[in-house]
């Protein structure tokens, strides 16, 4: 069993999320409660704070999405990122230049972890979710696995991705 540090509820061994309060439970994680972020034009705005507002967890300790929304848990971040309205969204970090990725990490230390400005590409194909780098200096791994450039790799509720250092989680409803 593992017990919250926010709310002291007890969680099943495995789980993300405390079912009571919706604070992350993974010591690679944050353990404040979260708030949700969406991105749905390439600009983030946080959507309400705190456990009354956090989206609840499931039983099995995953965020409510709802049908065609992707949930990205960045390492060390207070809030869980949630992506909807596009079929392929670009993950970087703004830089001189005048690219901007829809999801943009800099607010999660993205230079200083290796991200590049046009690291890695999430696109939704039907009933699944494609995992693509994009050429990136720093590479991208799929649950520690590299990737090769330009190869589309199904991504899995659960899975782990880094981008250089930066570890991030991902589920999805689709």
């Amino acid at each position: 069993m593992i017990t919250c540090t926010v709310c002291r509820e007890r969680n099943t061994e495995g789980e993300l999320f405390c079912v009571e309060c919706g604070a992350h439970l993974t010591s690679a994680w944050t353990e404040s409660p979260a708030t949700t972020t969406f991105v749905d034009t390439g600009r983030t705005k946080a959507v309400g704070a705190g456990p009354a507002e956090a989206p609840r967890p499931s039983a099995e300790g995953v965020a409510r999405l709802q049908a065609g929304q992707i949930a990205l848990l960045i390492s060390g971040a207070p809030q869980v990122v949630i992506l909807e309205g596009r079929a392929e969204y670009v993950l970087g970090r703004e830089g001189q230049e005048q690219v901007i990725p829809e999801v943009n990490l800099n607010a999660y230390g993205a230079r200083e972890k290796g991200v590049s400005r046009v690291h890695a590409a999430l696109r939704r194909d039907h009933n699944q979710v494609l995992l693509i780098d994009l050429g990136s200096t720093n590479g991208t791994r799929l649950n520690g696995r590299s990737l090769t450039a330009h190869q589309a790799v199904k991504v899995e509720n659960g899975d782990e991705i880094r981008l250089g250092k930066l570890l991030l989680k991902i589920n999805f409803m689709l």
